[in-house]
């Protein structure tokens, strides 16, 4: 084992892991892109459908989600 250490460079196997690495890494990357690719074009259209055919602008959009969690509270309250 001493023998094959010996033989290997230390900048040659810190090159070849900061390379393994780097790939590994990329492809982390490409997987949750394309995981979140599928629901980031879903919230697009979603959006622009709202926009265009309702004239829902996103601002209205946006402020009706921040009151949706007292809505909800006041939902569960009015039922028990």
């Amino acid at each position: 084992m001493d023998s094959l250490v010996g033989l290997v460079d230390s900048q040659t196997a810190l090159i070849v892991g900061a390379i393994a690495l780097s790939l590994l890494l990329l492809r982390l990357l490409v997987q949750i892109f394309q995981a979140g690719f599928g629901s980031m074009a879903a919230i697009l259209a979603l959006v622009l459908v709202l926009y265009y055919v309702f004239g829902i602008s996103p601002t209205q959009l946006w402020m009706e989600m921040s009151h949706l969690p007292q809505d909800l509270v006041t939902l569960v309250r009015s039922l028990l």
